[in-house]
């Protein structure tokens, strides 16, 4: 387990400052982080390996850049019953919404563990963005022996309406089971 902290530089890949921890992206009803906001984009937290004197991404400031921006329609402002633990403020958090919203005092937790699996939740149905712009939903998943994904089908609405496949290897990342790419159009 590895305690986080607001603004704790984060450094890429290549030695350099990707950024520092702006916001930490809760899921309510796993009790668990699940991204973390740096400049503004959405980093998953298995992307992330404690180093000495710190932490370290997978990434480079170009692929920081093309990760989704933490300003979107499945993220939320913290519930009204939440509690900032010591050192934090509410604002350096945000809800994944349709998690469970329970009545009780809840504090967000601020320790991540990067060497816990985490799987994602794509399911028939899950929205996929392209930024902010919607480009259908999943209508089936095609994973390899080793669970990886392979492929999405994607059924898209409107004037494009009809199916797109979308390579696996094109998803960015997932919140909660919003799947983001960096495919613009498919």
């Amino acid at each position: 387990m590895r305690e986080l902290h607001p603004g704790e530089d984060v450094m890429g890949r290549d030695g350099h400052v990707l950024g520092g921890i702006d916001r930490l992206v809760v899921d309510e009803a796993a009790h668990r982080i699940t991204h973390v906001v740096i400049d503004s984009h959405l980093v998953g937290v298995r992307r992330l390996q404690p180093v000495a004197g710190g932490l370290s991404a997978d990434l480079t400031k170009a692929e920081l850049h093309k990760l989704p921006s933490a300003e979107h329609d499945h993220l939320g402002a913290p519930g009204e019953h939440w509690t900032a633990p010591f050192g934090w403020s509410l604002a350096n958090f945000l809800n994944v919404t349709g998690a469970l919203i329970g009545q009780a005092p809840y504090e967000p937790p601020i320790h991540i563990d990067p060497d816990l699996e985490q799987e994602d939740e794509i399911t028939q149905g899950s929205p996929v963005w392209s930024g902010n712009r919607r480009l259908g939903e999943v209508e089936r998943v095609y994973t390899s022996d080793d669970g990886s994904i392979n492929e999405l089908v994607i059924r898209r609405a409107g004037a494009l309406a009809g199916h797109a496949r979308l390579p696996g290897s094109r998803i960015t990342e997932v919140v909660g089971n919003n799947v983001h790419t960096d495919v613009e159009d498919l």
